[in-house]
């Protein structure tokens, strides 16, 4: 999705891309909402459905902002930071407990990502101060994903998502209007599959576990920019970029293998697992 962004930017205004990429997504999960006998539009907390969409539509845009203008892989690299907010958040909002084997993964983790950023080199322009807002912006949303995540279902997080952010993006992109092409319309259709793709996956991974524990996985989003980079927008990876990565996928293996001998080591969470599966 980062890439047809990328590719569209050239051509078109990030709150345009924005609209689109929700519209056509409302219009895909669409037939499922209408499958489910209209049964998926019941949530708990509409008002924080609601919130999550306005807060996300920030992270989008200027997300896509911050793609159109940096490298895909320095932009990626700067995503990074999410994580690191995202743990801070969910200690203090969602109360989740986090330990020292956490801790020092995911201070490694983030010294890979210093060594890929090296402060200092990449200057605090315009470009990166859109990457960090969308980074900080879009923590507050998966903290209320996982929130509405405890009793609605994915397809109805990912069916609220779009419904609220389509007119919201469109009302935005009223300002910068402009026709798109059959060429452009197929990147967006692209873009909208693997973005509920990537939607669905992330609300199942925060019902099966902690956010802290889903969150180091999004640093392996560092291989695929580079590989996409490098074949699709000829940009050459750097060696700390590989570096770093090398660390950050050090960190990411420890806690998956962490989180697993703990629930070995405790049947009781095994069972509460098996539970959340079978709903």
């Amino acid at each position: 999705m980062a890439s047809g962004v990328k590719y569209l930017s050239n051509e078109l205004n990030p709150f345009i891309i924005s609209f689109y990429r929700c519209f056509i997504g409302l219009i895909i999960i669409s037939p499922a909402i209408a499958y489910n006998k209209f049964k998926l539009l019941k949530t708990r907390n509409i008002k924080l459905q609601f919130f999550r969409s306005f807060i996300n539509v920030i992270s989008m845009i200027t997300w896509f902002s911050a793609i159109g203008i940096m490298h895909l892989e320095k932009a990626t690299a700067l995503g990074f930071t999410t994580p690191l907010f995202t743990t801070i958040l969910a200690v203090f909002i969602l109360k989740e407990v986090i330990k020292i084997h956490r801790i020092t993964a995911l201070f490694f983790g983030f010294i890979g990502a210093l060594i890929i950023i090296r402060p200092g080199y990449i200057p605090l322009d315009i470009g990166t101060t859109l990457m960090l807002t969308a980074s900080l912006s879009f923590s507050f949303v998966l903290i209320m994903v996982k929130k509405l995540s405890e009793y609605d279902s994915s397809l109805t997080i990912i069916f609220y998502h779009l419904f609220f952010m389509t007119p919201l993006t469109f009302l935005l992109a009223l300002f910068f209007w402009e026709s798109i092409s059959l060429n452009q319309l197929l990147i967006f259709i692209l873009m909208a599959i693997m973005g509920l793709i990537s939607h669905w996956c992330l609300a199942q991974a925060f019902k099966l576990s902690d956010t802290t524990v889903v969150m180091p996985l999004q640093f392996t989003k560092l291989i695929w920019a580079s590989i996409i980079g490098f074949y699709f927008f000829i940009e050459q990876p750097e060696i700390w970029t590989w570096l770093g990565g090398m660390i950050i996928f050090a960190s990411v293996i420890y806690i998956t293998y962490r989180e697993a001998f703990i629930k070995q080591q405790n049947p009781a969470t095994k069972q509460i697992d098996r539970a959340i599966i079978n709903q």
